[in-house]
């Protein structure tokens, strides 16, 4: 285990987010892109929404402004639709391929533009009569303000989610080389919280694995905030680690050098205390796992013993020796003690986690931290 595998999210976002976000993590956006200079989502879909009202508002004023209006509404119509081709990355490699694709999206939208205000002008029509402007015109932009603002702000959209909750998760890259090696001198945080992402993630496959059997119920959550907590401790550590790094580097003298060794000290220091209280953690997840290793053991023993049958009756007709029952015997003594020993060590698993739930809840200070 080399590196973080997964993003680990704030435990107290919404689940709806939370799962969208879970389910596609390539649109999670890395802390070193740093913040956007583009309006975010929510003034997008301001600007859009107060946009498309004011032509809307145009259009229903100024008789000479319909033509025009329809005109731009059809650019803005091909834009979008190249838009999309262009984010589903399957149809086009390059600006050639939008040029190309624009010969069929502008008659595309000139057509659809068309048609959707032909069809507003048997409803809006008779509104002509009270204002000087175009009112189906009027009513196409109503309605590209209200699908625009719609489709930017839909619930699930996991770009919006992502941006927005930017500060509410951590990525693999926030700790270096993604899904790579790194040496354990280079990355120490990134090995820590490999370390910490396996203990959460044995603990789940013993909820999935154990069943009723295994209760983690109350000590998973626990475990995750853990992970939250733990990640933004060892993301500070790596900023101040890297800092130091590059500050002896660039002394210019031994004195210099022996200035640095307090900031040193205390980051070895905060490095010790986090490895300890992750070994607490890894140790936990370890014992969940052996439960899990033994009740698969089981499981295969048990499907063995279920077939030894079978092979005793092949054996019978294709031998004229007795079939020696005492094979039978220790398939099922097998079983039997594959049975014990995974009751022992789901035992051993149920009452750490115990434990450590009650540790968490008391917090580092040994005190409950209600």
């Amino acid at each position: 285990m080399s590196h973080p595998r997964r993003p680990t999210f704030d435990p107290a976002l919404p689940p709806r987010a939370l799962a969208r976000m879970r389910a596609r993590p390539e649109r999670l956006v890395p802390a070193s892109a740093g913040p956007s200079r583009r309006p975010t989502w929510r003034q997008g879909a301001a600007l859009t929404a107060a946009g498309c009202t004011s032509l809307a508002a145009l259009a229903l004023l100024s008789p000479a402004a319909g033509a025009v209006l329809v005109a731009l509404l059809c650019l803005g119509t091909t834009m979008a639709v190249l838009g999309l081709i262009s984010l589903r990355g399957s149809f086009t490699d390059d600006w050639a391929d939008l040029v190309m694709h624009a010969f069929w999206a502008l008659p595309a939208s000139a057509a659809g533009v068309t048609g959707a205000r032909l069809l507003l002008e048997q409803v809006v029509g008779p509104l002509g009569s009270f204002v000087p402007g175009d009112p189906a015109t009027a009513a196409l932009y109503l309605t590209a303000a209200v699908g625009g603002t719609g489709a930017i702000m839909r619930p699930g959209m996991v770009a919006r989610l992502a941006s927005e909750n930017a500060g509410r998760y951590v990525l693999p890259e926030d700790f270096g080389r993604p899904y790579g090696y790194a040496a354990r001198r280079d990355e120490p945080e990134a090995h820590l919280f490999a370390q910490l992402q396996q203990a959460t993630d044995r603990v789940e496959e013993g909820t999935r694995v154990l069943g009723g059997s295994f209760d983690a119920g109350h000590t998973l959550p626990l475990l995750r905030e853990e992970e939250w907590r733990m990640s933004q401790e060892l993301l500070r550590l790596r900023s101040l680690r890297k800092e130091l790094l590059r500050r002896k580097r660039e002394a210019v003298s031994d004195q210099v050098t022996r200035a640095l060794e307090p900031q040193e000290e205390a980051v070895d220091r905060a490095h010790a205390a986090l490895a300890e209280r992750i070994g607490v953690l890894t140790g936990y997840g370890e014992r969940v796992h052996a439960a899990v290793t033994a009740h698969r053991e089981w499981e295969q023993c048990q499907e063995i013993a279920d077939r030894a049958a079978d092979y005793a009756d092949l054996a019978l007709t294709s031998s004229r020796d007795a079939v020696r029952t005492e094979e039978i015997d220790e398939s099922l003594l097998s079983v039997e003690a594959a049975h014990s020993v995974r009751e022992e060590l789901v035992r051993e698993a149920v009452d750490a986690g115990a434990s450590l739930s009650e540790s968490l809840r008391r917090g580092p200070g040994g005190k409950g931290g209600g």
